[in-house]
């Protein structure tokens, strides 16, 4: 099996991450499942669901069987998994697979390794003058000026919660080791909007895999 996955900073506060056994069976799950629509034994298998049983993967992560189950339904509780069993085989579909894994960055990474070496040179002094031209550019205004024109953009957006912006406006503010530039600056493309919708998926995502810590140390 080759290729990567791609996990957010934001499972650190997910109510999971630290309960070895439930975390452990989750990060395997998000390795096992499709990356795209596979057929087996005559059945499609889609991309971020992957055929199993309770016995294989107690197997393949040393856990009892009873651990696996109880981890599980903790997973299927919470909306991080959808579960269909049969006689034969279970069935485990990751929920909102498409958050964690961008198709288009996977199909086209095994490509861009080989070109990456050779380009990096000629990439790296192209990127470094552009860089450099467009923090000269944002030195211009100041940047309390600019955090602030910022701050205003972020919370004009009332759709989402003050909690939602103000993370969002902290993160994304986060000014560079020179104090020149904000986190946001540096990116390419960067349109509030879609950003704010981005991360607030993933935030109540992150919220509903945070429920039930506490019974889980109670075990």
């Amino acid at each position: 099996m080759i290729g990567y996955v791609q996990i957010h900073r934001q499972i650190m506060d997910w109510e999971w991450y630290q309960c070895p056994k439930v975390s452990r069976l989750w990060f395997h799950l998000i390795l096992k499942v499709n990356f795209k629509d596979k057929k087996w034994q005559g059945k499609l298998i889609k991309r971020g669901q992957v055929i199993t049983s309770n016995e294989k993967l107690a197997n393949d992560l040393s856990l009892t069987i009873q651990v696996i189950r109880t981890a599980l339904q903790k997973l299927k509780d919470s909306g991080c998994i959808k579960i269909t069993t049969t006689n034969k085989y279970t069935l485990i579909t990751v929920v909102n697979y498409h958050h964690f894994q961008s198709s288009e960055a996977s199909n086209n990474n095994q490509n861009n390794i080989q070109k990456t070496n050779k380009q990096q040179t000629n990439n790296t002094k192209s990127t470094t003058t552009k860089e450099g031209k467009k923090e000269n550019n944002l030195n211009k205004v100041k940047i309390n000026e600019r955090r602030n024109i910022f701050k205003n953009k972020v919370f004009a957006l009332t759709t989402f919660n003050y909690k939602v912006l103000n993370d969002f406006f902290k993160y994304w503010s986060e000014l560079n080791a020179n104090k020149t530039m904000m986190r946001c600056e540096a990116e390419r493309f960067f349109e509030i909007e879609k950003r704010l919708e981005k991360w607030n998926k993933t935030e109540k995502f992150s919220k509903g895999l945070v429920s039930i810590s506490n019974e889980d140390d109670n075990r």
